[in-house]
C-alpha cells in the first residue's frame, strides 16, 4: 500500500502523453483492468497508459485532489474498497444512475473530476449476452458493496417485474433496497433458501485472489438452480462455480462483466468510442 509520496514517485515512472489510473486497495495490482485498457489503448494507437495503484486509506483525499490539478491525468477505474469512498468524495459530480447506486467504479475528467459506475451497465450486458431468462422466478444476490449495489440495480432492470429478487448481506439493509422493489435476508438464513432461487449471483470478495480457496456459500444438491454467476474473475473458475459444475448448473464469471465495463469506461473517458 502506498502513502501519497509513493503514489507520485509512481506516477513519475510513467512516460506516455497521458495516463489513466485504477485505484485501489489490497489485490488492485492484481485486477484485470490495466491488461484490457493497455490493449484497446495500444491497438488504436493513443499515446497513454494505465496503471495500478494501491493507496492507503488516509491518503486516497490528497490522491484525488492532485488527479483533479494534474492535465496529464485523464481518468481510470476505481476497485475495492474505493468505490463508495470515492462516490462520497465527488458529491454532486456523478450522474443520476451512479447517484442510485451510490459507488463509482469509473473517474472522468470533464472541467473537474467527475465519477460514474459502469459495472451494472457491464453486468447488464452479459445477462443479455448469455441470454439469461427474464421470467425467473426467484434471483439471489449475495454481497452488496460497490459492484453488488450495481448489479442490484440491473438485476431489478433486467428482469420481470413478477420476478422477485433478494440480497443476502451481514448489515441490514431492508429499508435502503425496498425503494428498489427488492428483498432483504440474513447472511446466515441464506443456506437455507439457496435451493429455492432459479439463480443466484455473487458480488462478494470471497473466492478472489488469496481467498480462492474459499467459496461464498455451498450449493443444495435438491435444488432449483439454474444459473451462478460468479462476479469474480480470479481465478476464472471458483469453488462456487466449480460446485455448480457437479450439480450441472450453469456457471458464468466476471470475465466478460469486466471487458463490457471497461469498454464503457473508456468510452467516458475517452469521449469517443476505440476498437476492441
Amino acid at each position: 500500500m502506498l502513502d501519497f509520496n509513493q503514489c507520485l514517485s509512481e506516477i513519475s515512472k510513467i512516460k506516455t502523453k497521458s495516463y489513466c489510473l485504477i485505484i485501489g486497495g489490497h489485490g488492485t495490482n492484481f485486477a484485470r483492468s490495466p491488461k484490457v485498457w493497455n490493449k484497446i489503448l495500444k491497438k488504436n494507437r493513443v499515446n497513454c497508459k494505465m496503471m495500478p495503484l494501491e493507496v492507503k486509506k488516509n491518503n486516497l483525499k490528497q490522491l484525488l485532489r492532485y488527479l483533479n490539478k494534474d492535465t496529464k491525468f485523464l481518468g481510470g477505474a476505481v476497485a475495492v474498497p474505493y468505490k463508495e469512498k470515492i462516490y462520497n468524495y465527488l458529491g454532486k459530480n456523478v450522474d443520476e444512475l451512479t447517484k442510485k447506486i451510490g459507488s463509482v467504479n469509473c473517474i472522468y475528467k470533464d472541467k473537474t473530476l467527475k465519477g460514474i459506475n459502469t459495472d451494472g451497465i457491464g453486468f447488464y450486458e452479459t445477462l443479455k449476452k448469455n441470454i439469461i431468462n427474464k421470467r425467473f422466478k426467484k434471483v439471489l444476490l449475495l454481497g452488496y458493496g460497490g459492484t453488488g449495489k450495481s448489479a442490484l440495480v440491473f438485476l431489478r432492470k433486467y428482469f420481470s417485474k413478477k420476478t422477485k429478487i433478494y440480497f443476502a448481506t451481514r448489515k441490514n439493509f431492508s429499508k435502503e433496497i425496498k425503494k428498489l422493489g427488492c428483498h432483504w435476508i440474513k447472511w446466515n438464513k441464506k443456506e437455507d433458501l439457496l435451493g429455492s432461487f432459479n439463480m443466484i449471483v455473487n458480488s462478494t470478495s470471497i473466492g478472489f485472489g488469496k481467498m480462492e480457496n474459499k467459496t461464498s456459500c455451498d450449493l443444495p444438491k435438491k435444488n432449483n438452480i439454474k444459473i451462478v454467476y460468479d462476479i469474480i474473475y480470479n481465478p476464472k473458475k471458483t469453488l462456487l462455480l466449480k460446485n455448480a459444475k457437479k450439480l450441472n448448473i450453469r456457471g458464468i464469471n466476471g470475465l466478460d462483466m469486466n471487458f463490457f465495463q471497461a469498454q464503457f469506461a473508456i468510452r467516458k473517458v475517452f469521449k469517443k468510442k476505440f476498437k476492441s
